[in-house]
């Protein structure tokens, strides 16, 4: 499929992208749950890799940008869990064929936002952020989803802890699954022009964050980014 290069195509591409790194620079998600069930339904061309590349870069801009606090020795476990769960994810796309491929990132859309709203908790220990790594790297592989699972388990400490953590996390996971997807022929050069696409929104959404947030409580945007990002991926799934 060649990669489109539509006025329309790209102000609707860009709008999206913009919400959704506001969001991810703002409360450490968004981008990804956002961006990838509605930019399938734009045009498949986007999503996963293109989305994957913008919010690695988008991810290491806002730890820069707003304030953080990154624990080292506690992402470790859950690091080798995330390295994990991409080659098992790798797998399962290598032998996928592409008309279950939009199905199945809508299904894992929809269980990434799930498991955002479940509220459900666990103790922040090394056994816990291993089988969050290894759920995140199947669901970011696959559907380009890393966060939720690593946020559950930091929900409810400091907003630095959070911010830190869940963009380390997901900066890292983006780029373990940029390579997953190249090794199995999901991104090639074409996935790499229509990442370009996205830089405007990215850039656009990072410098609006700090108003997004001055806007709208991080509960609210929140609550905003994974209904919006559940009714698309039911659409994917049923559509």
């Amino acid at each position: 499929m060649e990669t489109p290069v539509d006025p329309i195509e790209f102000l609707l591409v860009t709008a999206v992208v913009l919400v959704g790194s506001a969001s991810q620079a703002a409360i450490g998600m968004g981008l990804n749950l956002l961006a990838i069930p509605l930019l399938l339904l734009v045009n498949p061309i986007y999503a996963p890799g293109p989305v994957l590349v913008a919010s690695f870069g988008l991810s290491f801009l806002a730890l820069w940008r707003v304030p953080a606090k990154v624990d080292r020795r506690e992402l470790q476990p859950a690091l080798i869990g995330l390295a994990a769960g991409t080659a098992v994810a790798g797998g399962v796309l290598a032998v996928i064929d592409s008309a279950d491929l939009t199905r199945l990132l809508g299904a894992f859309v929809v269980l990434g936002a799930g498991l955002a709203l479940s509220g459900w908790s666990a103790a922040l220990n090394d056994r816990n952020l291993f089988a969050a790594g290894g759920g995140a790297g199947v669901l970011g592989t696959i559907a380009g989803v890393h966060a939720p699972p690593i946020a559950l388990l930091y929900q409810g400490l400091a907003p630095e802890r959070v911010r830190g953590a869940v963009l380390t996390f997901v900066g890292l996971g983006n780029a373990l699954s940029i390579t997953a997807l190249a090794l199995v022929g999901q991104f090639t050069s074409k996935h790499l022009f229509a990442a370009t696409m996205l830089i405007p929104g990215v850039l656009i959404g990072l410098l609006a964050a700090p108003i997004l947030a001055g806007m709208i409580t991080a509960r609210l945007l929140r609550a905003f980014v994974l209904s919006i990002s559940t009714v698309s991926g039911l659409l994917l799934v049923f559509g």
